[in-house]
């Protein structure tokens, strides 16, 4: 297993690709070497996964001596084996470590040898499932779907579908690190897939992977450094090199929409809330916050500083108390982007909305701190990975 001290908390891999049957049994082999490594560092280092299930095709159909064309049944033969040791470190108000995205015509297609994982994985309380009903545009529903879950994508090999997954990741300014072993296309799709995704991360690096403020004048010489030659560089220190880039990324955000009078009768109240429940929960789920006025930004203006960040945010924390009209606005802006949210006010605000519909965690600042992140941390594990209020 690659070793590191990278801490990936809360923070989930999407692994996406395939190989063309007519590619070197070898080169496939040193693709499934280099993705169970990395899922297994990935879960012991506290991040969790996203994934597909379906069938595992093979270059000579039946012939399981022969490598398989997909990587997904690898990830999740790796993961299931972190999961029995209890080496998985996941914080528990991140949800669940685990998505696997899949349509009912791909469950159905689960070879009869994986069957028994498959029902361990289902069993366990580390995976959640997607179902996305059948269809012409299945495949690029499964994609969409599993992108509002990752944080990372790891590319290798593929045609379209990871064209498109890479898309749909840097749209949104999260991490694509595309790798250059030449696997073609299980379709023979696509224009060149990670191979030509990994040439282009060389030219404009900074729109790939968003790295720690520290570390950026780094992302060129880091994504260089993840060149498997052809599949002769040897694929522990290829492991190695992309554990070592998740490391120097820049966390997930999570916006918080609060009130910010000084003047409000609640504030002292609602301070003291997130300085010492708010900010050590939202650590522990791997995220790094952004509170408009408090913490540094880029932006010249900051109407368009507080949408940008939220834009992008991860995670929005709202919290209503004193019942400010912009906290109202902000909060629909991040339910209409299909954004996590976690609602929250204190005891007794009364809200002009169902929460049977948006539900909300109603805090009192009679309790102790401690008392109050556990109840938090309840509401935030059951309420993080909620399906939006509007589907993308």
């Amino acid at each position: 297993m690659v070793t590191a001290s990278v801490k990936l908390a809360g923070r989930r891999v999407q692994v996406a690709g395939s190989a063309n049957k007519a590619t070197n049994a070898e080169i496939i082999r040193y693709g499934h070497r280099l993705v169970a490594q990395v899922v297994r560092s990935v879960l012991v280092e506290g991040g969790g996964l996203v994934l597909a299930v379906g069938r595992e095709p093979r270059a000579v159909d039946g012939d399981e001596s022969l490598p398989s064309l997909v990587f997904d049944w690898t990830a999740l033969e790796a993961a299931a084996a972190v999961l029995r040791a209890g080496d998985a470190h996941w914080p528990s108000t991140a949800g669940v470590p685990i998505v696997v995205v899949a349509s009912e015509k791909a469950e159905a297609e689960i070879p009869e040898g994986r069957r028994a994982l498959w029902c361990m994985l289902l069993s366990s309380d580390s995976v959640q499932l997607e179902s996305i009903m059948p269809g012409s545009r299945a495949a690029a529903l499964i994609r969409q779907r599993q992108a509002a879950f990752g944080d990372v994508l790891l590319t290798l090999g593929g045609g379209t579908g990871v064209e498109h997954l890479a898309d749909l990741y840097m749209r949104e300014r999260r991490t694509v690190i595309p790798l250059d072993l030449p696997l073609g296309a299980s379709r023979s799709d696509g224009t060149g897939g990670s191979e030509r995704l990994s040439q282009e991360s060389r030219a404009e690096p900074d729109r790939f992977v968003q790295m720690q403020r520290r570390f950026r004048n780094r992302a060129n010489a880091e994504l260089a450094g993840l060149s498997t030659r052809g599949g002769t560089e040897p694929d522990t220190e290829v492991a190695r090199r992309i554990v070592g880039l998740l490391d120097m990324l820049a966390p997930p955000t999570a916006f918080y929409v609060r009130l910010l009078n000084k003047k409000h009768e609640a504030f002292p109240r609602v301070e003291k809330f997130f300085r010492e429940v708010v900010d050590p929960v939202v650590g522990e789920a791997g995220l790094q916050r952004i509170e408009m006025g408090a913490d540094e930004t880029t932006h010249g203006f900051i109407n368009v500083g507080i949408f940008d960040s939220l834009h992008f945010a991860r995670v929005a924390i709202v919290d209503l108390t004193g019942s400010r009209p912009n906290c109202f606005i902000e909060m629909g802006y991040a339910f209409g982007r299909a954004t996590r949210v976690i609602v929250m006010a204190e005891d007794g605000t009364r809200l002009p909305f169902d929460t049977d519909a948006i539900p909300c965690h109603f805090w009192t600042s009679a309790l102790g701190a401690e008392a109050q992140k556990e109840e938090l941390k309840t509401f935030w594990k059951n309420n993080i990975d909620r399906p939006p209020l509007v589907s993308p």
